[in-house]
């Protein structure tokens, strides 16, 4: 029995429900066989002629193959509408559809532990979702493939981002694919890291350790939103990510391993801004050097059953660059031709090794040992600054502590690898926090004389001090280094908008603040900005958008 699934991290990490769907399989093939007449404690068991059915709707659903289980679902509830096992397959539909309270109505009376103990899980999940999604507001995408559920508030500033990207990802994951669904996926925009908790099986350590952000389950995407952390993460990239699971899950009917399905999504996460892309963050980079060097990369074996099981937001994130390049390396020689091909092997019954040796014409060990020279051949780099970009890039969730100040402004220092480097850099942000810029400046700038440039936390402050006195080019030239190395990080980019938008470098100011957008959308300095940059090119939609953001974000 394989139990192989996803997860973002960094963004991303997921799970599907193929371990336990395909648990719940083998209970319930081994109850038919077994023909147990005694009924179940709704007091109507199965008739031995529905068996055949119910086993085949069961497959049918732990293959993602939505379509084919409502048919021999329907037939079963016209047969034994009362049945067990029968309600118990409408229910898990009916929470495929988003209808969390028919699924409670449709176990009314069913025992937890029907169906090998799957009605209770059923029921308690759904009971847990329904509390966290009750009010909820929506909204479908402009192209109409998405419907967007998430809490009134501010969350709405995001929402009909969220949908024109969703979009752009279907046309061009349409092509590489060649898959377009043509239901309406249910998307679930979670207000803090403990509600995706509540609607999945990861636990909140799980969450905290490898900065699991999203998740593909159940036939949906689960997001948390930008706003549960202190300073964002890339959300756009996050929700395409999710979205590669889910097409992935649908065309190979969940047969591809954890390893694959993340490397997938990290090559295609991006598809939706951009081409097929490669390049390797300089962080990535580091972590994937440093693991060459020692010996030390993470087998696919260790991935599994999830990227968020993995100890640390630092595993996950080199389990990711290496599932990356493994996919980087299979796209330069077969392209997504190649890719399908691989996937459509799985589908037919294939391991997932076996598809891609057979695919590149070589034995399985023959492909890991020339992945890894390809890695060698990209010759990454490794160094302490890249070190300590890798270690701060980890996800902050916001629990609630104050946000401004002097401690808002001191987060992350803890991190500097010189004690005598915190020590300036803890007194500059006390300064700027009291409005002292030249003092602050001052302090960033003894810090940096004995890092150098290294450490992208001092070298951030600092940019942002210039900025504010007004020393715009200087401010640019420090950021500029930060946001090539770290797209991931919005600081670098806002201070290159506000910087070049007071130069008078309209276009580079929206480049930058565009980048921000994808990591922090919460920002009114970003939402506003935006808005009067599209206003000044007659760009009204995209205007009026960012002006009612601006609005509801503004203090």
């Amino acid at each position: 029995m394989r139990r192989q699934k996803k997860g973002e991290v960094r963004a991303d990490k997921k799970m599907t429900g193929r371990a336990e769907n395909r648990f719940l399989l083998g209970i319930l093939v081994i109850a038919l066989a077994l023909a147990m007449p005694a009924a179940w404690s709704s007091g109507v068991s199965a008739k031995r002629g529905d068996y055949s059915d119910i086993v085949k709707a069961t497959r049918f659903l732990s293959q993602w193959r939505y379509r084919e289980a409502r048919t021999h679902i329907a037939r079963l509830a016209k047969r034994s509408p009362n049945a067990a096992e029968v309600r118990y397959l409408q229910a898990e539909i009916a929470f495929i559809d988003g209808l969390y309270q028919r699924v409670l109505d449709l176990l009314d009376g069913v025992d937890d532990k029907a169906a090998g103990g799957n009605v209770g899980r059923l029921r308690s999940l759904a009971v847990s979702t329904l509390s966290v999604t009750r009010d909820f507001a929506f909204r479908e995408s402009s192209g109409g493939h998405f419907v967007i559920f998430y809490p009134p508030g501010k969350d709405e500033v995001i929402v009909d981002l969220a949908g024109d990207v969703l979009e752009a990802a279907y046309r061009e994951l349409g092509n590489d694919f060649d898959y377009r669904p043509k239901n309406k996926i249910r998307v679930e925009i979670l207000s803090r890291p403990s509600d995706l908790a509540r609607l999945s099986p990861l636990t909140e350590a799980e969450i905290e350790n490898t900065g699991t952000i999203a998740l593909c389950k159940y036939g949906k995407l689960m997001v948390v939103t930008p706003r549960a952390t202190i300073f964002g993460y890339p959300w756009m990239d996050t929700l395409v990510h999710e979205y590669v699971h889910y097409v992935v899950s649908r065309v190979s009917h969940d047969t591809v391993p954890i390893w694959l399905h993340e490397g997938l999504a990290r090559f295609q996460q991006v598809r939706w801004r951009t081409g097929p892309d490669a390049t390797l963050s300089a962080t990535d980079e580091h972590l994937l050097a440093t693991a060459l060097k020692s010996g030390r990369l993470i087998t696919f074996d260790e991935m599994h059953p999830s990227m968020a099981k993995l100890p640390s937001q630092q595993a996950a994130a080199l389990a990711f660059a290496e599932v990356f390049t493994m996919v980087s390396y299979l796209h330069k020689r077969v392209g997504y031709e190649g890719i399908r091909r691989i996937i459509a092997l799985q589908r037919s019954g294939k391991s997932a090794r076996r598809a891609v040796a057979e695919v590149l014409g070589k034995r399985w060990v023959q492909v890991e040992r020339s992945w890894k020279a390809y890695l060698r051949g990209r010759n990454l780099k490794s160094s302490r600054t890249l070190a300590g970009r890798a270690k701060s890039r980890r996800i902050r969730f916001d629990k609630g502590g104050q946000k401004d100040g002097e401690a808002a402004e001191n987060v992350g220092v803890d991190e500097v690898a010189s004690a005598r480097a915190r020590k300036y850099t803890r007194l500059g942000g006390m300064l700027r926090a009291r409005g002292m810029p030249e003092a602050a400046a001052i302090e960033y700038e003894k810090a940096l004389s004995i890092v150098g440039r290294s450490d992208p936390f001092i070298t951030a402050k600092l940019s942002r001090t210039y900025l504010e006195l007004g020393r715009h080019e200087k401010a640019i030239e420090l950021a500029e280094p930060l946001h090539a190395a770290d797209r991931n990080d919005a600081a670098p980019a806002v201070t290159m908008g506000l910087a070049h938008m007071t130069m008078g470098n309209r276009e580079r100011a929206r480049s930058a603040f565009e980048a921000a957008l994808r990591i922090s959308p919460f920002d009114p300095v970003v939402r506003c900005s935006l808005a009067d940059l599209y206003a000044s090119t007659n760009a009204t939609q995209l205007a009026n958008r960012e002006r009612k953001a601006c609005e509801m974000l503004r203090p």
